[in-house]
């Protein structure tokens, strides 16, 4: 028979637990396999007193418990409603040969990391639960199951314990990092054969090594100067155009002044700045017409003490 337990953190269960009516029986410490749907799978380390030896820290959903002995009125499995799964929380210690095995696969370079497959599937793990099962008032109705198991948040696998070899299932990483070292360094000189082109194909270049030690006049064969000219370069060639460039500027301004004139310069000279200060000019005296004259003899004060014609001050 497969019954849907619920939790021993069911409101229900200490009512029933203290109910002497009820036909109840306590099962402790039983043995069974537990299924759990894993989520993550992560690798950890312990502190420095056990120079960070590493180990797994599993983490999933319990979906199902299968006892190790039939349960009372013909229980077989225990599972849990969709939703309602408790989290189950795991940790797995490596033994010295699975280190020694993880540390070949490649533990130590920097691709290494726990494989996809380990993750979404169902584990089989080893478990003790206490259960609390409640007899039917009806034949016909079906059996409660309160269930709590054990370590659930901190239980402690091994090899020995489990039955399972993890460092089985990681991956030669060791093999991969080597294939990607060759790959890179091919990669890392891409070569072109028959498709070069000499850039220097066509000038004539100095084959003379640099620093050639002892290197003097009786080096030069008789009747050769040591001081031959060197063919002119690009930068000599800029150099020259921009002095003729610089000649034909100099020969074309006025005499007199120190500007070409079809220049943006000369332009600004003789066109924009004489009309700029004409206009300056204009300007002032419009603004001199309107001036009204002023008596010399006014000295900006009214005398209130002066008599008109009439006598009035």
């Amino acid at each position: 028979m497969i019954i849907a337990p619920l939790r021993m953190t069911d409101p229900w269960f200490h009512r029933l637990a203290r109910n002497d009516e009820a036909d109840a029986q306590t099962l402790n410490g039983v043995s069974c396999d537990i299924a759990v749907r894993m989520e993550t799978v992560s690798i950890l380390h312990h502190d420095a007193d056990q120079n960070y030896r590493p180990y797994l820290h599993l983490r999933g959903q319990l979906t199902r418990i299968r006892p190790d002995v039939v349960l009372p009125h013909g229980i077989t499995e225990l599972r849990f409603r969709s939703g309602s799964e408790p989290t189950i929380d795991a940790f797995y210690e490596f033994d010295t040969d699975q280190l020694s095995e993880l540390v070949r696969k490649g533990y130590f370079g920097p691709r290494f990391r726990v494989p996809d497959s380990m993750i979404g599937i169902m584990w089989e793990l080893p478990a003790e639960a206490d259960l609390l099962v409640i007899a039917p008032e009806d034949v016909d109705q079906p059996p409660l199951v309160f269930v709590d198991v054990r370590e659930q948040n901190s239980a402690v696998l091994t090899e020995e314990n489990s039955g399972y070899a993890l460092a089985e299932y990681f991956p030669d990483y060791s093999i991969e990092n080597s294939e990607q070292m060759v790959a890179e360094a091919q990669t890392a000189v891409p070569t072109h054969s028959e498709q070069i082109q000499d850039l220097f194909a066509d000038e004539e270049l100095d084959e003379t090594p640099h620093g050639r030690a002892g290197f003097s006049r009786r080096d030069v064969p008789s009747g050769q100067s040591a001081m031959e000219p060197l063919p002119k370069g690009a930068f000599d060639r800029l150099l020259e155009e921009v002095e003729a460039r610089r000649r034909v500027e100099e020969a074309a301004k006025k005499p007199g002044v120190d500007y070409v004139p079809d220049s943006p310069e000369g332009l600004l000279r003789e066109r924009i700045t004489p009309a700029v200060e004409q206009a300056l000019v204009d300007r002032l005296e419009r603004r001199t017409e309107h001036v009204v004259e002023v008596d010399p003899d006014f000295d900006g004060f009214l005398d209130l003490d002066v008599e008109d014609e009439d006598g009035v001050r």
